[in-house]
């Protein structure tokens, strides 16, 4: 057996004065009696007062000597599997998503304070958090109190991960540590037979032992939340959600989709125990005109795991698109323009251009002119499209015969060119070196239709015919093409991809991005940036500003089936039910005080 504070033994001086006090010769006392029967009663107690006579009954003197030596072993604190010698121990705290479930962290809480009493001269003590990385929440320290406040005000993260990582971390520090080693892992589930061995260790590894904590509870959980634009309707979306069961039993879920705060849809299905199924749903473009475009899954029914029953992503809001159509006079290409509800436009006569104008409109279109100093070298920073005249064309009108359209171009959604006739076609130019090309309709005499693009992400459409030079401005078409053109010159910020909580987002140059989720928050970072909470993240750079999306979507930190905690399991034989050996002696020794009162009281004792 090892003592935390020996020191205590030094109050044993105290022993001898406990027995002289209670062989001390009490005073006398008058004592009147109504009968000379009686006052026998009285000399019988005469010899136990005299000083050997008091251990004729030593029952009393028994108790407060035991009470005393319980109280002495209760300061000393005993520990009987407490190493002679120096030792170290890294205490390693789960604080991935699952450790929220019910009373598990509470439980892992009061486990690690138990461990970290045990800092003394003789161990210092560190504390590690696991949350996918590493986290030092303490260093080593010989200060039990210091480590109690800095378990405190923990909490586990809304991320999933491995332990490994950590574990090797903790592995790491012990190993130049001396004297003896123990790494203490507190978490709900036994640790993989490679984290807990990892193959090639050495032979003075540090013993490792896993305190499990909470229990097996039944869970639902939104595992995926992604959007893509709806094929049909590009200024519509179509929203995939991922439902999965992690219950024993079926039962039915039901989950909301909800837009900005306004539920949008309510679906109701029925699952097995452990299954994933996959769901759809549309959100129209109108829905599309809101403040934010915060899209987010959410089961209705709660459960003792909140963090998983929410999945979020980010809808690009469709906000009406500044057009400047550059025109002499064109009443198809300005009807098609105005047919759009989300595009405003404003119209202008080539004579009135000035090149700063582009700096206020997302898509400039030049109807069959061109300025004579425009090339596509200095184009404006705005989409720009091209009907009829192109920057750098210089050959001939050729026949147009053999048509063909990329269907998947997004230039062309919904738009048939199968009964179009065009009377002749410019050959567009090279574009430079390093843009993208796409050509969206071609001909035998060369492409129709080029959607390109620069490497700094300027996007330029150019048609080889004027709007005048086929019969295409007379089809229903035709405004579709104009749409799907401007929305995808307009190309406002692309949603971003949705995260996991836990992962680390690295901000572009000129990029910062909110540290905190939520619409309200007052420090930017432009460094990288772990995002432990889910939420949602403003990014913004030079030119936009768009929404990062955080969620734990993590089967296995929703599947809590697999925990299993026991409850009790004793860090040492000195520690059991909940309590510390000292802390039972004290226990015992406050039992025996009221034992000895009780029996004062009933004249068994003196």
């Amino acid at each position: 057996m090892n003592f935390l504070f020996p020191a205590a033994f030094f109050l044993a001086v105290l022993i001898p004065a406990i027995i002289a006090l209670y062989l001390q010769r009490p005073r006398q006392r008058l004592h009147e009696v109504p009968s000379l029967m009686l006052w026998q009663r009285v000399l019988e107690r005469e010899p136990r007062k005299r000083f050997l006579g008091r251990l004729r009954r030593w029952l009393s003197l028994l108790l407060q000597l035991l009470i005393f030596l319980l109280l002495l072993l209760a300061l000393a604190r005993p520990d009987f599997f407490r190493p002679q010698g120096q030792r170290s121990t890294v205490i390693v705290l789960d604080l991935r998503a699952r450790m929220q479930a019910g009373n598990t962290f509470f439980d892992a809480i009061a486990a690690a304070r138990q461990a970290s009493a045990g800092a003394g001269a003789d161990e210092q003590i560190a504390i590690l958090g696991a949350a996918g990385t590493p986290r030092i929440i303490s260093p080593f320290s010989s200060d039990p109190i210091q480590l109690r406040q800095s378990l405190a005000s923990l909490t586990p993260s809304d991320g999933g991960g491995s332990l490994d990582e950590t574990l090797g971390l903790a592995r790491d520090l012990l190993a130049g540590r001396p004297g003896a080693t123990r790494l203490l892992v507190i978490t709900d589930r036994p640790l993989p037979e490679n984290s807990a061995t990892p193959a090639g260790s050495a032979a003075n590894a540090p013993a490792t032992q896993v305190i499990l904590t909470g229990s097996p509870l039944d869970n639902a959980a939104i595992l995926e939340l992604a959007q893509a634009p709806l094929p049909a309707s590009p200024q519509s979306a179509e929203v995939f959600v991922k439902v999965a069961n992690f219950a024993a039993a079926p039962r039915d879920i039901e989950w909301e989709l909800r837009l900005d705060g306004r539920t949008i849809d309510l679906q109701s299905q029925k699952l097995a125990p452990g299954e994933q199924r996959d769901f759809s749903s549309i959100v129209p473009a109108e829905s599309l005109q809101s403040l934010t475009g915060f899209l987010e899954a959410r089961l209705t029914s709660g459960d003792k795991f909140p963090v998983d029953d929410t999945a979020r992503t980010w809808l690009p809001v469709q906000r009406r698109t500044p057009v400047l159509l550059i025109s002499a006079g064109n009443p198809y290409l300005e009807g098609a323009l105005k047919a759009d509800p989300s595009i405003a436009l404003e119209i202008l006569t080539p004579d009135a251009w000035r090149a700063s104008l582009a700096a206020s409109f997302r898509v400039v279109v030049f109807d069959d002119w061109l300025p004579a100093d425009l090339t596509l070298a200095n184009l404006p920073a705005s989409g720009v499209l091209f009907f009829g005249k192109v920057p750098g064309a210089t050959g001939q009108p050729l026949p147009v015969a053999d048509l063909t359209a990329d269907p998947r171009s997004p230039l062309l959604w919904n738009v048939d060119f199968t009964t179009t006739r065009f009377a002749n076609a410019t050959p567009l130019p090279p574009a430079p070196a390093g843009w993208r090309i796409t050509p969206a309709v071609t001909s035998a005499s060369g492409p129709l239709v080029l959607a390109l693009e620069s490497p700094e992400g300027r996007r330029v459409v150019a048609t080889a015919f004027p709007v005048a030079g086929s019969n295409f401005p007379l089809k229903a078409a035709f405004p579709l093409f104009i749409s799907n053109t401007v929305h995808w010159l307009a190309a406002g910020p692309a949603a971003l991809p949705n995260l996991r909580a836990g992962q680390v987002y690295l901000p572009a140059e000129g990029e910062s991005i909110a540290t905190t989720p939520g619409e309200k928050h007052d420090t930017w970072s432009t460094t990288p940036t772990l995002l432990d909470r889910v939420g949602f993240y403003e990014r913004t750079d030079a030119h936009s500003s768009s929404w990062l999306s955080v969620n734990t979507a993590d089967a296995a930190e929703s599947d809590l089936r697999a925990a299993t905690g026991s409850g009790g399991l004793l860090l040492s034989a000195a520690r059991f039910a909940g309590f510390q050996l000292w802390q039972w002696l004290a226990l015992a020794a406050a039992t025996l005080i009221l034992l000895e009162w009780w029996l004062h009281h009933r004249r068994m004792t003196e």
